[in-house]
């Protein structure tokens, strides 16, 4: 995954500013952005995650923080971006968060979010071992309820509608294949 961020990255975000990766878990797979001319931060509401990024030598700064409640000044942030965060709340908490996100974006600001669909390569293959593993008694899972996975382009483009944020590019594409 390090590589797909990264390239988007590179592609996406200004070469200048903050950016926050907005659920930044252990921050593994942000490893190769390049910070030049950047400030990363890596922010996260567990503190034993934040603690996990501090390994992870591209951030600058390391903050414990609510999602529906980011600590940045309005406009104040160049990008943001998260990793398998937007499929674990609703629908209608994801709008909430997106119109977070806009709202300390600063103009031209960009989100980029590796947002899971719902038939994913990934999907196809965890779902049939989460099955087998769950006829034990016990369901199993390896993530966390994932309740918004995307199902469509125009899923996409729904859930972003009037958050502030407007869609440049849907990329369901090879490089994507687990993404």
């Amino acid at each position: 995954l390090s590589r797909a961020v990264r390239a988007f990255a590179d592609e996406h975000f200004p070469r200048e500013g903050t950016f926050v990766e907005a659920g930044c878990g252990t921050a593994e797979s942000s490893s190769r952005i390049d910070p030049a001319g950047r400030t990363l931060v890596a922010m996260d509401i567990s503190r034993l995650a934040v603690r996990a990024a501090r390994r992870v030598p591209i951030f600058r700064g390391f903050l414990q923080g609510d999602l529906f409640r980011l600590p940045f000044r309005d406009a104040s942030v160049a990008g943001l971006w998260n990793l398998g965060v937007m499929e674990h709340f609703t629908p209608e908490e994801g709008r909430v968060l997106l119109r977070e996100f806009a709202r300390v974006l600063r103009p031209g600001g960009v989100a980029i979010l590796f947002w899971p669909p719902e038939f994913g390569a990934s999907r196809l293959l965890l779902a049939p071992i989460e099955a087998i593993r769950s006829r034990r008694g016990t369901p199993f899972r390896f993530f966390p309820d994932e309740v918004n996975r995307l199902r469509s382009r125009a899923h996409c483009v729904a859930m972003l509608e009037g958050t502030g944020l407007k869609p440049v590019v849907l990329s369901f594409g090879p490089r994507d294949l687990f993404i």
